[in-house]
């Protein structure tokens, strides 16, 4: 949910429809705005969903045990997300979430935008979020059903 919530803002904050009241983007400020700010948090928690540590969470691990007869739909979103998962982890850990102490440690965190284009992280993050709504909605009404007693498939 941290992540929709995120993904919500971002792209609320890049349709114009959230307009910040500090660090609005503009194209002599050379500091990060907030639109900079919002996009490491989302990239710092979208990879948070695919950690390959077997102590962290890892959506596509955690949605095949849980819903397995969607295991195509889960298998579709993966394969778009691999091809960038590493650097996408190199990311987060150097710039997205814990940070560096020195430029020469951040640097190769920002090869995530030489590697791969904006437009397919943004893609994948999309359907990643429409499966996690679609899958979250799915159990929410087999909760429904139980909570009224209706039998199970």
């Amino acid at each position: 949910m941290h992540f929709m919530n995120v993904w919500t803002v971002h792209r609320d904050l890049l349709s114009g429809h959230y307009v910040p009241t500090v660090g609005a983007p503009s194209e002599s400020d050379p500091f990060p705005n907030t639109t900079h700010t919002l996009m490491f948090v989302l990239y710092g928690v979208f990879y948070s969903l695919l950690e390959d540590d077997p102590q962290g969470l890892n959506a596509f691990r955690a949605w095949r045990q849980h819903f397995p007869e969607e295991e195509n739909a889960i298998a579709a979103v993966e394969a778009q997300v691999a091809p960038f998962t590493k650097d996408l982890k190199r990311f987060r850990n150097r710039l997205g979430a814990h940070g560096s102490r020195s430029w020469a440690h951040q640097a190769s965190g920002f090869d995530l935008f030489a590697k791969h284009s904006g437009d397919a992280i943004l893609a994948a993050m999309a359907k990643l979020k429409h499966l996690g709504a679609a899958l979250l909605a799915k159990e929410h009404a087999s909760q429904t059903a139980r909570d009224l007693g209706c039998p199970s498939d």
